[in-house]
């Protein structure tokens, strides 16, 4: 068999509500010289007996007999790929027809791009389109800052990937985040502001300390990239990562808590959003768009997201005229 052009790769676990209509959107892609891995982690669902309804030559299974995780079943899917590119899908989310052709097309015409992203819409479990996101289109100067990327919508050359390192297993949650920074500091990184992605919002589905620990793993990222904390240090916090917050200085707290404040928002906790943004007015009362975005919660959960929007097209505004980045 030739090899593809392109490896894309889906780990599954417990997805059987949405998992067809995420297999068939990556089937019916207008570019189709692809392998599609799926890596099935062992879930208690029928998501195997869906992924074996498909009788498509392109899609290679990898049964997991024992459950491994996300992140483990990223990196045995990355040794499996045998394409130039790879390109990521989450089991509940939706890649609009052209996404990988756009993608390519792009990559292929700057080599100096080493990971490429795209806008996204974000959709309820019903399929409605709840928010249009433009994400940042030249992130690498900002990426300390905050992740810029929807992980399930970005492709990536497998040679830089060879070159740094697969997914760092050390991480239980922001692995995508770190391997983005890593690329980053060798390579341009960059967002198509098309939305080519639908990202499946899940309302009320994570817990509070569990957003925490996803946010305190983004600051370990940070703190790895400039090489501020050593992996021996990671491997001590892993059970207990948010132990590291009394180690924070006043920026990365600050950070930390508007990244925690925004999560809330996007699992639909207007009150926990509100505790969270209180907490960076308290650090830093002068932080403008944390100022704004209270106010915002005034008006609920969609003034909220329209302040979000707001700024993201500010944003992309200040790059594209006066190229800053913020």
């Amino acid at each position: 068999m030739n090899k593809p052009k392109l490896s894309i790769i889906m780990p599954v676990y417990n997805a059987e509500d949405y998992l067809q209509e995420a297999i068939e959107s990556v089937l019916n892609q207008s570019f189709t010289d692809f392998e599609f891995i799926i890596v099935y982690d062992s879930s208690f669902d029928n998501s195997l007996k869906i992924i074996n309804n498909y009788n498509d030559e392109r899609i290679e299974v990898i049964e997991n007999k024992k459950r491994i995780g996300l992140v483990k079943s990223l990196n045995k899917a990355v040794r499996y790929a045998r394409g130039e590119y790879i390109a990521r899908q989450d089991a509940d989310d939706v890649s609009l027809p052209n996404r990988l052709e756009l993608q390519l097309e792009f990559l292929e015409e700057h080599p100096e791009v080493a990971l490429l992203g795209t806008g996204v819409c974000v959709i309820n479990e019903k399929g409605e389109t709840v928010e249009k996101r433009i994400m940042h289109p030249c992130p690498k100067k900002s990426l300390l800052k905050g992740n810029r990327f929807i992980h399930g919508s970005v492709m990536f050359r497998k040679s830089v990937m060879d070159e740094l390192g697969t997914y760092n297993e050390v991480f239980k949650n922001s692995e995508d985040y770190e391997l983005w920074l890593r690329f980053s500091l060798k390579y341009d990184v960059k967002n198509l502001t098309l939305p080519l992605y639908k990202l499946r919002s899940h309302s009320g589905s994570i817990s509070s300390a569990k957003i925490e620990e996803q946010q305190m793993y983004a600051v370990l990222a940070r703190k790895l990239a400039m090489n501020e904390i050593k992996e021996e240090a990671l491997l001590k916090l892993q059970e207990q990562p948010l132990n590291f917050y009394q180690r924070l200085n006043l920026s990365d707290k600050t950070m930390f808590h508007k990244a925690v404040a925004y999560s809330h928002s996007q699992n639909n906790d207007l009150p926990s959003f509100r505790r969270e943004s209180f907490k960076v007015f308290r650090l830093n009362p002068f932080d403008l768009e944390n100022d704004f975005q209270l106010v915002s919660a005034l008006f609920g959960l969609r003034g909220v997201r329209a302040t979000h929007q707001l700024y993201r097209h500010a944003r992309y505004v200040l790059q594209k005229i006066f190229k800053v980045e913020i």
